[in-house]
């Protein structure tokens, strides 16, 4: 009972919004003891979820060194297609995903994604041709589409603009610790024998089986929204719902429409970020899935091009940890273009320069830019929308864009393009140049408006909290992070 009232008075508070709250010395304690039982029951779970989804993407990756194509008798058209399928769908359903996100109780519409993923990652095991498989992955992207963005915007209900950029971080340690715990699992199980199950079969059998039981987790271990959640005390529940509420609003009451996240799509501003993103992701994409196969051309084994394949994951765990040092240090701009510049480097360096050894060493130092720079660039366009619906069809509409690069890029890394793949390394350097410049740009217009929205205050007390949210990012206090 006590908790409800917590809420209607959460709800009848004369807010005024996008404003710093000063807390007492009391709620300082008790802010600090209510983040604590967030991050342990919200992040480890999330995590976890992330990591499956990543395993079940790149794993085909592994399964091209264990002898999918051979396998499979898949011609060059067909290489290009299972890869690039799954991103064709992916892409179309990220924004409708997080829409639905709004309409179903998280732990219900995470729990489907992952049980829905994990299934369809297994079935993938007793496809008989590249058709088949061709349709697995295409489905593979749909389950998947929901999982990164909704979990980028599942973040926003339960942590402020100030706090959830480090928790950003954490949730994509997600992405190198999939490479990490799937490159060595792949090589272990591809050894199986199973009566005439083939090596690629196995990885996506086993992987399948593991990653369903972590779908099945998710059903009973995510909690929905922070109003709801049964671990927080009277006391940190008032607190965490006023933070909210004073700036992006709670999530459980947020109501989007589709005419609404249409709205959306003319702030020029989101353009500029999928442009930002989309350089670095082509990177990450290239990267993540051909890693293995470049390894291979330099004379290693299936199971060596994947160890090399782990070692790109491992120096990108060092390059995450480099950026939660450098978080709030340097503005996003500064650490863009290092990581950015030091994956165009140390690429063009792993492929053309010779020396096995050297080109190997750099092909894995490649991973310390691309696994920070991800979830640097998303966490930007996040704190900068205003509001949870905003924020959450923006991630979804950044993180399609960025991965239009899965749908060209394939195309131009496949084994007849051996072994400079030339034009897809024009388009990976090029597009990390574009994003280092528009990053600077984005930073320029953002300290100038916030100077501007200073020296000339706005007073919109005549508006009503409803129509004062529905401005999100234009509402005359929101100031801008760059």
């Amino acid at each position: 009972m006590k908790d409800n009232s917590s809420v209607v008075d959460i709800e009848k508070e004369t807010l005024v919004l996008n404003q710093a709250e000063h807390l007492t010395e009391n709620e300082i304690a008790i802010h600090k003891r209510y983040l604590r039982k967030v991050d342990l029951r919200i992040l480890p779970i999330v995590v976890l979820v992330a990591i499956s989804c990543f395993i079940d993407r790149g794993i085909i990756a592994a399964a091209l060194v264990y002898g999918l194509v051979p396998g499979m008798k898949l011609n060059a058209t067909q290489q290009g297609n299972v890869t690039t399928f799954f991103f064709v769908f992916y892409i179309i359903f990220e924004a409708p995903a997080n829409i639905m996100l709004k309409r179903v109780k998280p732990h219900y519409w995470f729990g489907f994604l992952a049980l829905g993923f994990s299934i369809t990652t297994l079935m993938q095991a007793f496809a008989k041709n590249g058709n088949t498989l061709t349709i697995l992955r295409s489905l593979l992207g749909v389950f998947e589409a929901g999982i990164s963005p909704g979990i980028v915007g599942y973040l926003n209900y339960w942590y402020t603009r100030s706090e959830v950029s480090l928790r950003m971080v954490l949730f994509f340690f997600s992405v190198p610790l999939a490479g990490v715990i799937g490159s060595p699992f792949a090589a272990a199980v591809s050894h199986i024998k199973i009566k005439s199950i083939k090596p690629y079969q196995n990885v996506f059998l086993f992987t399948g089986i593991l990653t369903l039981v972590v779908g099945i987790l998710a059903l009973f271990l995510i909690h929905d929204y922070p109003d709801t959640a049964k671990f927080l005390d009277p006391e940190e529940k008032e607190l965490i719902l006023r933070r909210l509420n004073r700036e992006q609003g709670l999530a459980s009451k947020t109501k989007g429409s589709i005419s609404e996240a249409l709205k959306f799509l003319m702030d020029w501003k989101l353009w500029v970020f999928c442009l930002i993103y989309f350089g670095n992701n082509n990177a990450v994409n290239v990267l993540s899935l051909f890693i293995p196969t470049v390894a291979a051309t330099l004379g290693y084994n299936p199971t060596q091009s994947t160890m090399i394949y782990m070692g790109y994951y491992i120096v990108g765990l060092v390059g995450m940890l480099v950026y939660i040092f450098l978080l709030r240090k340097k503005p996003f701009w500064v650490v863009i273009s290092f990581f950015s510049a030091f994956t165009a480097i140390t690429y063009y360096v792993a492929l053309f320069t010779k020396g096995k050894i050297v080109r190997v060493v750099f092909l894995m130092l490649t991973g310390f830019g691309t696994s920070p720079v991800a979830p640097i660039i998303v966490g930007w366009l996040s704190v900068n929308q205003g509001g949870v619906y905003k924020g959450m069809i923006g991630t979804a509409i950044q993180l399609s864009f960025g991965n239009i690069s899965g749908i060209i890029s394939p195309r131009l890394y496949t084994t007849k393009f051996l072994p400079k793949f030339l034009g897809g390394s024009i388009l990976l350097v090029a597009s990390l140049v574009v994003s280092i410049i528009l990053s600077f740009v984005m930073t320029a217009y953002f300290n100038a408006e916030n100077k501007r929205r200073d020296a000339n205050p706005v007073d919109i007390s005549n508006l009503s909290e409803d129509e004062q949210r529905k401005m999100y990012d234009k509402h005359p206090n929101f100031r801008y992070k760059s």
